[in-house]
């Protein structure tokens, strides 16, 4: 969609476009699950296209695994706007900040690993929100 060409922060863009797929997906039962893997079976493939197209090891202009990141964020979590915001300033927190395996996975090379460290950050603000959650109860 051209999104990862923007000259200002492409991956930010590119999580906010997860937000309507979450939408429609609602976060929950089958239809997340099937945006999800959709997603997942083309973040793959089109980052190593693009990887080979323009010769980057994590090219900004693709921004799908933020998609896929944000969207594994999502997941089990029912749609709001309250849950929408703070999920999403949770998921670009932690995959600006790459700690651990995300850290691990944003080292190594290939469209694979370009792909998995916004997948653990997804992890890490799907498990902060939880927590969040519980606290605030």
């Amino acid at each position: 969609m051209g999104v990862g060409f923007s000259p200002f922060i492409p991956g930010t863009i590119g999580s906010l476009l997860a937000l309507p797929l979450w939408y429609l997906g609602g976060g929950t039962g089958i239809a997340h699950f099937g945006i999800l893997g959709a997603v997942l079976l083309l973040s793959v493939p089109s980052v190593s296209v693009e990887m080979r197209e323009t010769g980057k090891k994590d090219p900004s202009s693709v921004v799908i695994d933020e998609i896929a990141g944000m969207l594994l964020a999502a997941t089990w979590i029912p749609w709001g706007w309250k849950p929408a915001l703070l999920l999403f300033f949770l998921f670009r927190f932690f995959d600006i900040l790459k700690f651990g395996p995300a850290a691990w996975a944003d080292r190594k090379e290939g469209a694979f690993y370009v792909v998995a460290d916004d997948l653990v950050a997804g992890v890490y603000a799907n498990l902060a929100y939880r927590g969040i959650m519980w606290l605030t109860r």
